[in-house]
């Protein structure tokens, strides 16, 4: 008779990647095979609204000023970037004071439904001083940056996934000061798969 499967369901905020979840979900699978991992791709509000609906049993997303009833435990602190057309400061340059983009559009990678929490993670949290249009995704956004219509904000570790040819990413400061993005697992009762399946994801970030 064959072991009944048992289900490990993690919603994650697609915008953060899900390179360090893949990896993980590997070497989970390889300890536990009877144990089936979904991972669902969602938006940062809808990530919380699977966990709060049981619909998922961890949470990966980023800790912003939402009051959570949930407990957390900190994966990593990833430096927030600006994707600027490539060009626009010396090879040299690794950072840039937020402020300096004032003048600039900052497009928002969002779908319509995600625009308001997306919106206030730049314009409150990181204060960004830019105008705002959404775009429906991070190839759009580079594409209008290529064509040195603005820039977008991803963090270092999703940076790193997309063609950077024609765009230059610098990390953002606000006074001197990396901002950075803190992500986070997010769960109502920590179980032993659940306790396990996120140390071995901090162990890749």
């Amino acid at each position: 008779m064959k072991n009944k499967m048992t289900e490990l369901k993690i919603a994650y905020f697609d915008q953060l990647g899900r390179k360090e979840l893949d990896q993980a979900v590997q070497h989970f699978v390889l300890k536990h095979p009877n144990v089936d991992v979904k991972l669902l791709a969602t938006s940062h509000d809808g990530a919380f609204a699977k966990l709060n609906e049981d619909e998922a049993d961890i949470a990966i997303n980023d800790l912003r000023d939402e009051n959570l009833n949930f407990d957390e435990t900190e994966l990593t602190q990833a430096g927030v970037m600006a994707i600027l057309p490539k060009g626009m400061y010396p090879n040299g340059i690794q950072m840039i004071e937020k402020d300096e983009l004032n003048d600039m559009t900052c497009f928002i990678v969002a779908k319509p439904e995600e625009e308001v929490s997306e919106l206030h993670l730049f314009k409150d949290l990181y204060q960004i001083g830019s105008q705002f249009i959404a775009s429906n995704s991070v190839e759009e956004a580079a594409l209008l940056v290529a064509s040195r219509s603005g820039y977008f904000i991803l963090n270092e570790n999703t940076a790193r996934l997309i063609n950077t040819t024609d765009l230059q990413p610098l990390f953002l400061l606000d006074h001197g000061q990396l901002i950075k993005q803190k992500i986070m697992a997010f769960y109502k009762s920590n179980s032993a798969l659940s306790s396990e399946f996120i140390k071995l994801l901090q162990q890749e970030y």
